[in-house]
């Protein structure tokens, strides 16, 4: 029989690393405090019953925020990609560096100086998945990074959502996918934004 599933997929709130654009894959600062107040104002349309995260800190920090009264399974599975020897650095302190014009040019070949190859995160991305979907919750909730979330949609759902979108994700923010599980096999229906709202008070 055909079972009907919901997964809401949310981006970390933002750290001071992402305020000044650095590379921060495997690097691990905390959110800003004045984030940690923005993300207790504000609930998701969906409260599930299981969640995961990233065992980094600002997504850990960020699952604890929005769902407060459901244990979280924090898996290394659901990190961010690793950017090596760039994690810390923008953008303009490396375009000169010939190694990072190297790997963006080919960075689906090539992984960068002491991060992982782009076929060793669709692999762990792909490993994520599977853990998530062993569980029998009908709602669940997925709380990692931006490049993690836009790869499971390249994997998992194509198309559906527009390039430019997937590169857009806001922090605090994500996506809402319904799924048919038949058979243990998953079929992404439909992906809509979260739309993250204000908590009613009293």
């Amino acid at each position: 029989m055909d079972e009907q599933r919901t997964v809401l997929f949310i981006r970390h709130g933002i750290t001071a690393p992402n305020k000044s654009k650095k590379y921060t894959g495997w690097s691990d600062p905390e959110l800003l405090e004045e984030e940690k107040e923005r993300l207790l104002q504000y609930t998701t349309p969906y409260q599930p019953d299981a969640v995961f995260s990233s065992d980094l800190l600002r997504a850990r920090q960020t699952a604890a925020l929005y769902f407060p009264a459901v244990d979280i399974v924090e898996s290394r599975y659901l990190r961010e990609f690793h950017f090596g020897v760039f994690e810390g650095k923008t953008y303009e302190e490396l375009k000169n560096n010939r190694s990072y014009c190297q790997w963006l040019n080919h960075w689906t070949e090539s992984g960068p100086p002491e991060g992982e190859s782009f076929d060793e995160f669709r692999m762990r991305v792909s490993k994520g998945w599977d853990m998530m979907k062993q569980q029998s919750s009908r709602i669940m909730a997925v709380v990692t990074h931006s490049g993690w979330i836009r790869e499971w949609c390249h994997l998992y759902a194509p198309g559906i959502v527009p390039e430019q979108t997937l590169w857009n994700i806001p922090f605090g923010g994500g996506w809402i996918g319904t799924f048919t599980r038949r058979k243990g096999d998953w079929t992404c229906n439909s992906l809509q934004e979260v739309r993250i709202t204000e908590k009613r008070n009293g």
